[in-house]
């Protein structure tokens, strides 16, 4: 499992970010907390019954065969449209449904109600960042201000049993998509009441906020003491890494606001690779706030670390605000001075009359 596509993805998405594997941390003597204070019991069960189902399909049998040959992206596919599939359909409709007043005193005396919901791979097997833990996909359960990504799961501890191959597992979030990063402690989850269901839950600033649940997980009650952490690698629509190999590889620095829109700009990037329809975003989720110099010297330079490869060459479209920019900026690295080299790229585009707004992006040949 260490050498599959996705792995090396996360490897690299880790190293653009600044990810490091979690150090491995003595063990610490679990808070005190009541067995089975998880999810609500139906919700297990409807978990239970849907992964159940799942394993039993051929998409599932499709899945882990493939496995090895998957990229990040398309496990991302897969793993969607699995969760947005008759398997999981049940299991939704009942977590969307879990604000009754009987669900409400069960939450108040077992557990949560949760937010979001995952599926994922997890287990040892999965080496991500060499350590064990679980990646997969993460939806909002709210119709309102809906929002979905990727996240990534890593434990420095000995938490998970070596012999878990890549189970599939469903998570519970008591945060909603785009608050879940940070740092999970492991949690008592001693269950009787499900036979064939392993659970593992973490807590998150003193409070239960995470769940994974699923068969054969290989937790084995390894998972109390451990220390996880919890990334958010996207958000949204727009995947913010790149599958694959490619010939160049460029590094973008300094973002530099000339001339603001609006006084204070959310400022993102969108970028393609080769002319290919995927479109990718920088940074994954909202943005960076930025302004020009003589109105705000702490706020007109971003740096920006972005990392993207490619084989011909890349086209970047920035937003500032509500506005995007109807100028693009072409980087092609073979006219570069050669590796290591840099060129300055430009957009400047005029709003109306008057108004005009630049900016400039320092890019670097890496590769």
């Amino acid at each position: 499992m260490t050498t599959t596509l996705f792995a090396q993805d996360i490897q690299d998405i880790a190293a653009q970010r600044g990810i490091v594997p979690p150090p491995v941390k003595p063990r610490r003597r679990p808070a005190v907390r009541k067995k089975a204070q998880l999810v609500p019991a139906r919700l297990r069960q409807a978990a239970l019954d849907a992964i159940t189902a799942y394993r039993a399909s051929p998409e599932y049998a499709a899945l882990l065969a493939d496995l090895p040959t998957l990229n990040l992206l398309q496990l991302r596919q897969r793993l969607a449209a699995a969760l947005a599939g008759p398997h999981f359909a049940p299991m939704l409709a009942v977590t969307r449904d879990s604000s009754s007043l009987l669900d409400k005193l069960e939450q108040f005396l077992d557990g949560m109600i949760p937010k979001a919901v995952s599926l994922g791979l997890f287990g040892q097997a999965i080496a991500i960042l060499g350590v064990g833990g679980s990646v997969g996909v993460v939806t909002d359960l709210s119709s309102t201000n809906y929002k979905a990504g990727v996240y990534l799961c890593v434990s420095g501890d000995i938490g998970f049993d070596a012999g878990a191959e890549a189970a599939i597992c469903v998570g519970f979030w008591r945060n909603a998509v785009g608050d879940l990063s940070g740092s999970y402690a492991g949690a008592e989850t001693d269950i009787t009441d499900l036979v064939g269901l392993d659970a593992a839950g973490f807590d998150h600033e003193d409070e239960l906020a995470l769940v994974f649940v699923g068969a054969d997980l290989g937790i084995d009650d390894g998972v109390d003491g451990t220390t996880s952490y919890v990334y958010e690698l996207d958000v949204g629509s727009e995947p913010d890494y790149q599958p694959g190999e490619a010939t160049y590889l460029v590094q973008f620095g300094v973002l530099t606001c000339v001339n603001s829109k609006n006084g204070y700009d959310t400022v993102y990037l969108n970028f393609t690779q080769d002319g290919d329809k995927t479109m990718y975003r920088f940074p994954a989720w909202n943005g960076n706030q930025m302004c020009q110099q003589d109105k705000d010297p702490d706020w007109y330079q971003w740096n920006l670390g972005l990392i993207a490869k490619c084989n011909s060459y890349l086209t970047l479209t920035l937003h500032a605000g509500d506005y995007t920019l109807a100028q693009t900026v072409t980087v092609k690295p073979s006219t570069f001075a050669g590796v290591g080299s840099s060129q300055t790229f430009t957009w400047d585009d005029k709003t109306d009359l008057i108004d005009e707004v630049t900016y400039t992006v320092v890019a670097t040949r890496m590769k």
